[in-house]
């Protein structure tokens, strides 16, 4: 009789355990990778408007969102968001309309980018927002209208605000009109502390491309947002003035058509009156 030789079958099990462990350690370190690429990209493209763990900002606080939603439906709108808020469908229309109807952006992701930004999701390891710098100085609107304008240039020498965009009727006076008008956009990006996360990341494609090298430094986001604060507040206060003017206007108005049709006809109706009486008498 031939004893068999366990050695070859201890070798093949060390063989295939090895290989398991490799593949497992691999596709960990693949995970973790992958998670990392998607913070990186989180902070580049997504921390100006949402935050994880800290609450709302422009968008929503996305602590939880793989949970809350479905995943398929997650990778969907990351990957086009302006394709499926234009299919209709019902989720994101409840979002745009809870989130002053402020789109966000199709900041054209690869799948592999997705991806990343999804294992992030999963497992996103801390919370920052976008802007806590600026939020920590202390703004001077003076100097912001001056960035804002191009009186004074931007440190990293990146265009002036002016060049795209007007804010508070500047249009007329030579405002850029590429941009949106920015009067009132404080208020329309939930504030401050949202208008702050904004001017951190920038997170819209057509900027992006003039201030990824050439970002705007904390002291210049805290004295734009003075300014931008600033300026509509001033906006509310002329939108006030107006709508006084306009009140007195349609009073003054009102009384001034109440006199002519007096002078009018109450001449005809006291002289039908006086020959009432002299009838009666």
């Amino acid at each position: 009789m031939f004893k068999s030789n366990p050695k070859p079958i201890v070798i093949l099990l060390a063989i295939i355990t090895a290989a398991c462990l490799a593949t497992g350690l691999a596709s960990a370190g693949s995970l973790a990778q992958s998670a990392q690429q998607g913070a990186d990209l989180f902070d580049q493209k997504c921390r100006a408007c949402h935050n994880i763990g800290g609450g709302d900002l422009v968008g929503p606080d996305l602590e939880g969102v793989i949970e809350r939603r479905d995943m398929e439906w997650v990778r969907n709108f990351i990957t086009a968001p302006d394709r499926v808020i234009a299919s209709g469908d019902p989720i994101a229309a409840e979002l745009l309309a809870k989130y002053n109807n402020l789109q966000m952006p199709n900041q054209g992701l690869s799948q592999d980018e997705v991806s990343a930004l999804l294992a992030y999701l999963e497992s996103p390891g801390g919370t920052s927002a976008a802007g806590a710098d600026a939020a920590a100085l202390a703004g001077d609107a003076g100097r912001g209208n001056a960035l804002f304008s191009g009186q004074i240039p931007l440190q990293n020498n990146a265009t002036s605000c002016i060049a795209c965009h007007s804010v508070n009727g500047l249009a007329a006076l030579g405002g850029g009109t590429l941009g949106p008008d920015l009067t009132g956009v404080v208020g329309r990006y939930g504030g401050e502390g949202g208008m702050a996360g904004v001017l951190a990341g920038l997170p819209f494609p057509t900027m992006q491309g003039i201030f990824n090298s050439r970002p705007l430094t904390p002291q210049e986001q805290a004295d734009l947002l003075a300014y931008l604060a600033q300026s509509e507040g001033v906006a509310a206060a002329n939108q006030a003035d107006l709508n006084s003017l306009w009140f007195w206007a349609f009073g003054a108005g009102g009384a001034l058509v109440l006199f002519i049709v007096m002078a009018f006809f109450w001449p005809g109706q006291r002289n039908s009156i006086s020959d009432r009486l002299r009838a009666l008498g």
